[in-house]
């Protein structure tokens, strides 16, 4: 009897996906020796007589041809060819009887993959993206019902897909598109699972602003800090701060400073985001200063004790001084009797005759931080204090030889210059003046000029308050007489020369000859001019001068100025005949 052997034979059609791996699909023999056929797949039956399957000869049914040729396995997983009683090689059947079955498994199934996000912090925003932190790592599990896992894929931002051995990380701060399937051991391909996802592993950014009063990193109790983180990826899940190291708090919507001590401070801020990512801590060092500054307000200016009494001058005034611990002073004011405060800029005077005044003080530091005073004139243990408003009366004189023409006073070297000062109240402290505009000097008796000019004093006197009252006045001084000139009526009408006068020519004039006499003064008017005529006594010129006398005739000339600065003439000879 001839074995006859049926041969199953699988004829696969190849699949192809536009993005997936090639799989083939095929029939697939477990290690159990479970033969697996894909369920797409038609089937061929072939008989042959031995074992190798030469010379076989492939089935075909008359009774239902249309069924079979090919035939398709109908249920999922078993299915079974079988003839109806087992029998031996001599043809005898089996007792008890037995039907003879060939199990065939039919896999239309595509596995299943799972695939899990671990590791990593993750958080859904409100438009459905989701982030994940640091640490992330893709696990795949794939499991199929039948013929087993062949392989699976993944493709990370469209990549070319590739087979997934071991748990993949995903490090890098970027967008992910993760596609993943798997095929099993026929051919049957799981769709392609996406997954879209961002990883974050950018920490925010944080930064602080200041509020109110401040001066740099000098802040009063008023200050208030706020904080502003930015992310720009998961986005912001909590602002962070610590002040001098203490508990960690959540940021609310500001910072205030008004538990805190006068004095240095730290605050540490930082931001986390939504996946758990922290910025590193920033700092900020500041000085809270809750300290006013301190005032201290006295009464200045002049002063001067002379029999039991106190001299003070209009300037006389109100001087506040302010410091500050740290942040420094910005400004003072005061008020004068509940007046509208007013800068503080120089000490301020009061006015005695408006008897005692109330003063208000104030005294902010950068940080606004302000302190209040009070002055009361009334308090201040001055019983008497006399005003003295009025500068010296001070005055100049001429002394010894002076004369003034107009507005111009002239004097000589002998002249003297007299400066005299008065004060009823505080008396004189010192008078002084200045030459020309040359170097201040003390008075100390009348004042000689030597040399010749134009000069201008000016003049001050002080009084012991400083009460100071200056003048000036200008003059001249002039030394030097009067030119003098003389002239004869006609002209010589020759010579003479006699031997009393070793043959010298003298002019001759004839008898009756008028001498003319004048006198020009440079600087101021000529006063008197005077005459000599042979030894004759002096007489004052007022007109013409006839000579009558013949023979040898002399005459002499003096002039003077209104200073009586005079000039004096030579000896001059004439022959009269």
């Amino acid at each position: 009897m001839r074995k006859v052997f049926t041969i199953l034979l699988f004829c696969p059609f190849v699949i192809f996906a536009q993005e997936k791996q090639k799989v083939d699909a095929n029939y697939y023999v477990g290690e159990e020796g479970k033969l697996y056929w894909h369920g797409k797949k038609p089937v061929y039956l072939f008989i042959a007589d031995n074992p190798e399957g030469t010379n076989a000869h492939k089935l075909e049914s008359q009774i239902h041809p249309q069924f079979t040729n090919p035939l398709y396995l109908d249920t999922e997983g078993i299915n079974y060819f079988r003839s109806n009683w087992a029998a031996d090689s001599t043809l005898t059947q089996h007792v008890p009887k037995v039907e003879v079955l060939f199990e065939v498994y039919r896999d239309s199934n595509a596995p299943e993959t799972k695939v899990s996000l671990t590791g990593a912090p993750v958080y859904k925003n409100q438009d459905g993206v989701q982030f994940f932190g640091s640490g992330l790592k893709l696990s795949a599990v794939a499991t199929d019902r039948h013929s087993g896992v062949q392989k699976t894929f993944y493709s990370i931002n469209n990549a070319p897909f590739s087979t997934y051995a071991n748990e993949i990380d995903l490090a890098s701060d970027k967008k992910y598109d993760v596609k993943i399937y798997s095929a099993d051991n026929t051919g049957n391909v799981e769709a392609i699972q996406m997954f879209n996802f961002k990883v974050d592993l950018t920490s925010p950014t944080s930064e602080y602003s200041v509020h109110n009063d401040r001066s740099g990193m000098v802040f009063s109790e008023r200050t208030y800090l706020e904080l502003k983180s930015v992310d720009t990826g998961s986005g912001i899940s909590k602002i962070a701060y610590q002040i001098d190291g203490g508990t960690e708090k959540t940021y609310g919507n500001r910072i205030n400073l008004t538990g805190l001590s006068d004095g240095q401070h730290t605050l540490k801020y930082y931001a986390y985001d939504n996946v758990k990512n922290q910025e590193t801590p920033k700092t900020v060092d500041f000085y809270l200063d809750k300290t006013v500054p301190e005032v201290e307000a006295t009464i200045v200016g002049d002063q001067y004790q002379n029999r039991g009494r106190v001299f003070i001058s209009t300037r006389t005034k109100v001087k506040l001084v302010a410091q500050d611990n740290k942040a420094g002073v910005k400004q003072i004011k005061y008020s004068i009797n509940g007046s509208k405060p007013q800068n503080y800029y120089e000490p301020f005077a009061l006015n005695k005759d408006q008897g005692n005044h109330t003063v208000l003080y104030f005294a902010s530091d950068k940080v606004n931080n302000t302190f209040e005073g009070k002055l009361e004139e009334a308090n201040l243990s001055r019983a008497s204090l006399d005003i003295d408003m009025k500068a010296p009366e001070i005055a100049h004189a001429f002394g010894g030889k002076h004369y003034t023409s107009r507005d111009t006073t002239f004097v000589t070297s002998t002249s003297e210059i007299s400066l005299t000062a008065e004060d009823d109240d505080s008396g004189i402290k010192d008078l002084g003046y200045k030459i020309n505009g040359g170097q201040g000097q003390t008075y100390d008796g009348p004042i000689k000029l030597e040399e010749e000019g134009f000069y201008t004093i000016d003049f001050y006197g002080t009084d012991q308050v400083n009460n100071r009252n200056t003048k000036s006045f200008f003059f001249v001084v002039d030394n030097t007489g009067p030119a003098i000139e003389h002239i004869l009526s006609m002209e010589p009408i020759g010579t003479i020369a006699l031997d009393e006068k070793e043959g010298t020519p003298i002019n001759v004039y004839s008898k009756g000859v008028k001498l003319f006499l004048a006198a020009t003064d440079k600087t101021i008017d000529t006063d008197k001019v005077f005459y000599i005529i042979d030894d004759q006594p002096e007489l004052e010129y007022v007109k013409p001068i006839k000579l009558n006398n013949k023979g040898m005739v002399t005459y002499k000339v003096r002039a003077t100025d209104k200073l009586g600065n005079e000039t004096r003439s030579d000896t001059y000879e004439v022959f009269l005949k």
